[in-house]
């Protein structure tokens, strides 16, 4: 018993001191989920993925910031750009888009992309390979309804697919874009909260101490006989 609540404990200690130092002295206090844009067409296929990150942050109930960022993978950097740059597929009857954070995109709209179906919000550039960009970012407002937790906040399309992208592929070799091609995601793979994973570690402790608790009881009667 001493030794199982001894391991339990020290185990304990050793999560939360971890936590404490990757995750830094303050928890992040939003609703947070991630995944990867992965899923090349045709005229992407040759090149490496995964293409781009999407991150889902659910700010309020009805309230939501989506996020793309291009990667660089296997020698190449990977940008957004042109007709349907971003696209996600928006869990809520009716909502509202906000501004990106991108000045050159058009006002939000929806439509198939590429072999990756149909999406309820798609963004636009105004330009090609000049107005390319890394990352942008966008906020949603649920007006139908609410949001549980941040992987409420998209879902998938008829084709399975809850983000896309046009990508620009570039390179030392390339003098602008070595290909233009479509990607999506390959699933949503939630990103646990360090508050969660906080939350984890304090039970963890506190089996530890109540272990412990229950041995000092125990102690007299044992010492008796």
């Amino acid at each position: 018993m001493k030794t199982t609540t001894r391991r339990l404990t020290a185990a304990a200690a050793v999560v939360a001191a971890l936590l404490w130092t990757g995750l830094g002295t303050a928890p992040a206090s939003a609703d947070s989920i991630g995944f990867d844009i992965t899923i090349p067409n045709l005229a992407l296929s040759p090149f490496p993925s995964p293409y781009a990150h999407v991150d889902v942050d659910r700010t309020s109930a009805t309230t939501a910031t989506i996020t793309f960022t291009g990667f660089a993978t296997g020698g190449f950097t990977y940008f957004f750009g042109a007709v349907n740059a971003v696209d996600v597929n928006v869990n809520a009857a009716t909502f509202t888009v906000g501004a990106p954070s991108v000045a050159t995109l058009d006002p939000p709209d929806s439509g198939n992309v590429s072999a990756f179906g149909t999406f309820n919000v798609t963004l636009d550039n105004s330009d090609g390979f000049n107005d390319r960009f890394s990352t942008v970012n966008f906020g949603l407002t649920n007006t139908s309804g609410a949001w549980a937790s941040a992987s409420d906040v998209l879902h998938a399309n008829s084709d399975g697919f809850r983000a896309a992208a046009h990508i620009f592929v570039t390179a030392v070799t390339c003098e602008e874009a070595c290909v233009t091609g479509f990607a999506g995601d390959g699933g949503l793979n939630p990103v646990p909260e360090p508050a969660t994973l906080l939350l984890v570690a304090s039970s963890l402790l506190g089996l530890g101490f109540t272990g412990r608790k229950r041995l000092f009881r125990a102690r007299p009667e044992s010492d008796t006989r």
